[in-house]
C-alpha cells in the first residue's frame, strides 16, 4: 500500500459507519465482559442486504467497491480503531433486489447467524425501513445506509438504532430543487414519475407541500411498480399534461427509460433528476445520444464518470484504487464511487470509536461532523448533521449535465 492509499484511508479517509472496539477477546456466538457480538480484538464484522440483481442491479457496485476497499485496508494490517487496536473488516453483502422481505431474511442472518456487529450500507428506502423494527429491537445500528427519505428522521424520533444515513434527507433535496426551478420559472408546471414504493410517495408529497405557497404547481403524476418493464405509456401520458418542468423520482433503469422516451417523442422541457440517479455510465448514456442533456440534479461527491475533475487529487486517489481493483472496481462508476466514500466515512468512524457496544459505535457516528473524503466536492464535508439529524449529507451543489459532463454551481446548505 503506497503512501498516497494510505493517506486516502487514514488521513484522508473519512466519515461514516462507525461500528466497533473491544479492549477483550470476544466468543464467535456472542460478546463477553460487556462487548456485544461481531467485534474480536483482531476483527470486526459488518453486513449489508443491498440491491445486486433485477432493475437496481446497477446498485450492485456500491458494496464490491466496499469490498475492495476493506480488502486493502485488511492486507495493511486492519483499521486502527480508537482503542488503538488494530482490526480487520469482514464485510458480508447479501443481495435482496430491492425486495423488502428478501431484505428483512437477510438482515436476520446477518444478525442471527453471521453474527455482524452493524448494518452498513443497506441500500434502497423500503428495504431500509422493512428491516427497521428487527434491528432496533435486537440492538443493531443501521450506520451508512444508502437512502435518505424523510421518515427515517421519525424513526430516529422514535427510538430507532440508525444513524448518518448517506443520500441526502429527501426534503432537503426536494427544497434544493424547488429553489432552481424557481429560478428557471417561478410560475411553472410540474409533472412528476415516482416509484410506488416509500422513497417515490414521500418525495412526491414533500414536493407537493413545498410548492403550496409558491407560483409552482405540480399538474400531472404517473407512478411505476419496480417489477415494471417499461414506463414509456406514463412518460407519454406527463408530456400531455402540458407541464414546463418534468422532475423524475425513479431510479436504475427506469431513469433511463424515461429520459429516452421523453427524447423520442420530444418532449423538451426542463428536467429533474434525483441525486441517486446521476452516473453518466450507467443511467445517463444508455438512454442515448443528447437524451440527457440538459437534466439538472446535486451532488455532494466530484463526477467520476467523465474526466473533468481528474486534476482533484481525490479523484485521482479514487482513479489509482480503482485502477488496483480494476476487476470488481469500474473507475468511471459514480455508484461506485459512492460505495468508496460510504466506506471512507465508515474507516473514520471504527477510527473514532473507543469502546465494544453497538450503542457505543452509534454515539460514535452522531457525532461525526466536518469529515472530509477524497470525493467529497470543495466546501463540502460530511457528519451527522445535528443531534436529531441522522443524515451524514447537510451541503450539497446544484449541476447540469452539459455536453457529456456536470457541471456544478452552487453548494446550498440545509437550514437548521
Amino acid at each position: 500500500m503506497n503512501r498516497r492509499f494510505v493517506h486516502a484511508l487514514v488521513a484522508g479517509s473519512l466519515a461514516a459507519l462507525a461500528l466497533s472496539g473491544c479492549g477483550n477477546s470476544r466468543e464467535a456466538a456472542g460478546g463477553v465482559d460487556g462487548c456485544d457480538p461481531g467485534i474480536t480484538d483482531d476483527t470486526i464484522k459488518l453486513g449489508a442486504s443491498t440491491m445486486q440483481s433485477g432493475a437496481a442491479a446497477a446498485y450492485k457496485a456500491m458494496p464490491q467497491a466496499s469490498l475492495a476497499l476493506f480488502d486493502e485496508v485488511n492486507e495493511a494490517g486492519g483499521v486502527t480503531m480508537g482503542d488503538g487496536k488494530k482490526r480487520k473488516i469482514e464485510f458480508v453483502s447479501l443481495d435482496d433486489a430491492y425486495d423488502p422481505a428478501r431484505a428483512v431474511k437477510n438482515t436476520r442472518q446477518l444478525v442471527e447467524k453471521d453474527q455482524v456487529f452493524a448494518i452498513f450500507q443497506a441500500a434502497g428506502t423500503s428495504p431500509t425501513l422493512a428491516i427497521m423494527d428487527y434491528t432496533t429491537k435486537a440492538g443493531v445500528p443501521i450506520v451508512f445506509a444508502a437512502t435518505g427519505s424523510d421518515e427515517f428522521q421519525k424513526k430516529r424520533d422514535e427510538g430507532a438504532t440508525i444513524a448518518a444515513f448517506m443520500l441526502p434527507q429527501v426534503g432537503f433535496e426536494n427544497e434544493v430543487m424547488v429553489r432552481s426551478i424557481e429560478q428557471i420559472d417561478p410560475d411553472a408546471t410540474i409533472a412528476v414519475l415516482y416509484p410506488n414504493d416509500g422513497l417515490g410517495k414521500g418525495s412526491l408529497a414533500g414536493l407537493k407541500d413545498l410548492v403550496k405557497d409558491t407560483g409552482l404547481k405540480v399538474v400531472a403524476e404517473e407512478s411505476y411498480e419496480q417489477t415494471s418493464t417499461s414506463v414509456d405509456s406514463q412518460i407519454v401520458n406527463l408530456k400531455s399534461s402540458g407541464a414546463d418542468v418534468f422532475v423524475n423520482f425513479g431510479t436504475g433503469t427506469f431513469v433511463t427509460q424515461a429520459l429516452k422516451k421523453a427524447n423520442e417523442i420530444d418532449w423538451d422541457v426542463e428536467k429533474f433528476v434525483i441525486s441517486a440517479s446521476t452516473d453518466v455510465s450507467t443511467v445517463l448514456a444508455p438512454a442515448g445520444e443528447d437524451a440527457a442533456e440538459g437534466v439538472r440534479s446535486v451532488a455532494w461527491v466530484y463526477d467520476v464518470s467523465s474526466d473533468a475533475n481528474n486534476d482533484m487529487p481525490g479523484v485521482e486517489n479514487w482513479r489509482e484504487f480503482a485502477e488496483r481493483n480494476k476487476d470488481r472496481v469500474d473507475t468511471h462508476n459514480s455508484i461506485a464511487a459512492l460505495g468508496y466514500n460510504n466506506s471512507q466515512m465508515m474507516l473514520k468512524a471504527l477510527e473514532e470509536f473507543d469502546g465494544c457496544t453497538r450503542e457505543g459505535l452509534l454515539e460514535t457516528v452522531q457525532k461525526l461532523r466536518g469529515v472530509e473524503t477524497d470525493l467529497g466536492l470543495e466546501g463540502i464535508t460530511f457528519g451527522s448533521g445535528d443531534a436529531d439529524y441522522p443524515y451524514a449529507i447537510t451541503s450539497m451543489a446544484t449541476m447540469q449535465f452539459l455536453d457529456g459532463k456536470w457541471e456544478y454551481a452552487d453548494v446550498i446548505t440545509r437550514d437548521k
